[in-house]
């Protein structure tokens, strides 16, 4: 890495990045520091990360959704921690060390600086979408770690000619395949930086390169095992997505989508500025600084980061055009502007360069800001104007909504002399309450029966209210019904109670009914009961 000649001032914290072990030290300091969160935390799960949990609770080779990877690793932690919420939350913690690692590791081969490397880590938690992540056990945490990893080898085959790397680069695509499965984009991502630097590397990088990507294919085996099983489900919800023909919402009321409009595509560009924060503004700056004659020997490491992290931002940003986007989509993007924005950061202060001063204050605050998120956010749901801004209700509450619906089930019980099973509206409400009831019991799902969209529960036969075998041991049964009005109950019910909301309801999911004499779903042209007050 070329010295620019117009530096003339020390950080105070240039001694303390330039240590060695200190990067170690950073690492496992905000690690131990998520993990004590973690244990201590008093936030319920939120609807995603129970939904992972029931896939965990029942091991397959893929599920509707998504790849197995999330349900596999909290399998492992709640075998060792037990069903917990610490247990559930646990890898995302860890995933995210393993992401400042992978970008630590990036930025010194890059740079060969260890000043540098502690920057990059900092930066990788002051993206706020990938701090948020780091405290949630969705499938962000991991399948970002996993970019950061394919990114590293990408970029060490490409910059140092390490042909074996192209190998290590498959691998890391198939065990993120396993998480989302938008990591496949890295391909062209890395393609495009192959281009870029055709004139600089060898031609028997594409052989390699091609041992790579039948290494990749590993990853695809057991999500087209589980898809040729179910009928290629996870196409039909993909598709879904998008709005396509032969999706999982057509002819549903969830397919009935928003005509197009053009604030889908300022929604998106406004909701990548958010979730990447500052290290957005200081790779442009990195991206501008690297041109002038000075930096010549940062130009190609700025280069190959921004071409690697640009396809997946512009593939989004065509299909905001269609659809309406959300703001992780495209986070892995940012995983590889971290480096050249670590030697920005670097070369601005040595320069007392303000515009990037700033930027990198503003990295530091919302690198305390996320961690100081989660134990501040009940004190910050009550401060005016941002405070609506916080849904507390989708983290709280949900122990107190179980102890209410199970004092609704023992009354039922004890009225009917049967036992009553749950069924709801929602997928993620029967996962939760899967969690939460007394002895983990089988919740039942009603979306695809009610005009919504199918969701895992209609993929095994314990939940499918389809299956002959499960219907025989509910038939006839009573239940405790939760959300939607009364029109999506009262032909599956032979009669039904509106009970209104049960106490502590944390979210909005309408009323909650008491059904006698379940008799399924396709009964349609039964009568329709009268709900008794």
């Amino acid at each position: 890495m070329d010295e620019p000649v117009t530096l003339n001032k020390r950080p105070w914290w240039d001694s303390i990045a330039n240590t060695p072990g200190m990067l170690w030290a950073l690492i496992i300091a905000l690690l131990v520091f998520r993990l004590v969160w973690q244990w201590f935390s008093p936030y319920t799960l939120i609807e995603d990360e129970a939904h992972y949990w029931e896939w965990a609770r029942r091991l397959d080779w893929s599920y509707y959704s998504k790849g197995p990877g999330v349900a596999w690793v909290i399998w492992a932690s709640t075998r060792v921690f037990g069903d917990t919420e610490f247990a559930v939350r646990l890898p995302a913690a860890v995933a995210t060390a393993l992401g400042m690692l992978a970008v630590a590791r990036t930025t010194l081969m890059l740079t060969n600086d260890r000043r540098y490397a502690f920057i990059a880590a900092i930066l990788y938690n002051a993206v706020p979408g990938i701090a948020v992540a780091a405290m949630l056990m969705t499938i962000d945490a991991p399948y970002i770690a996993c970019w950061a990893w394919a990114s590293y080898f990408a970029i060490s085959a490409l910059m140092r000619d390490r042909h074996r790397d192209w190998v290590w680069f498959g691998a890391f695509i198939a065990i993120g395949f396993l998480f989302k499965y938008t990591i496949l984009l890295l391909i062209p991502s890395v393609l495009f930086a192959m281009w870029l630097t055709r004139r600089e590397r060898s031609r028997t990088q594409l052989s390699w390169f091609a041992i790579g990507l039948l290494v990749s294919l590993l990853g695809l085996i057991p999500v087209a095992i589980w898809n040729a099983q179910h009928d290629w489900a996870t196409v039909r919800h993909l598709l879904g997505h998008l709005g396509m023909k032969g999706g999982d919402t057509e002819n549903t009321a969830a397919g009935r989508h928003e005509a197009w409009t053009i604030a889908w595509f300022f929604e998106y560009i406004g909701l990548q500025l958010l979730v990447g924060g500052p290290v957005i503004a200081l790779a442009v700056f990195a991206w501008l600084n690297a041109r002038k004659p000075r930096n010549e020997g940062v130009r190609g490491m700025v280069r190959v980061c921004v071409a690697i992290a640009m396809p997946l931002l512009v593939f989004y940003m065509l299909v905001s055009l269609k659809v309406q986007t959300e703001g992780n989509w495209a986070m892995a993007a940012f995983v590889t502007l971290i480096p050249p924005s670590a030697w920005c950061v670097y070369d601005g202060v040595r320069r007392v360069d303000h515009p990037i001063k700033f930027f990198w204050g503003a990295a530091m605050f919302v690198l305390v800001g996320a961690l100081l998120l989660f134990p501040a956010a009940p004190r910050i749901a009550n401060a005016p104007l941002i405070g609506p801004l916080i849904p507390m209700y989708r983290m709280t509450g949900m122990r107190a909504h179980a102890q209410d619906a199970q004092r609704v089930l023992d009354e039922i019980e004890e009225r009917t002399g049967q036992q009553p099973f749950v069924i709801t509206n929602h997928y993620g409400r029967a996962s939760l309450l899967a969690f939460y009831l007394p002895g983990h019991p089988v919740v039942y799902c009603s979306s695809a029966h009610i005009g919504g969209r199918r969701t895992q529960y209609d993929e095994w036969d314990q939940t499918d209210l389809d299956n002959p075998s499960t219907l025989a041991k509910l038939l006839g049964r009573p239940a405790l019904m939760l959300g939607g009005p009364p029109r999506h109950w009262e032909s599956a019910f032979e009669t039904i109670e509106d009970l209104g909301k049960l106490d502590a309801e944390p979210k909005s999911h309408g009323s909650a009914y008491i059904g006698i004499g379940f008799r399924g779903f396709d009964d349609w042209q039964l009568p329709k009961p009268t709900p008794t007050p």
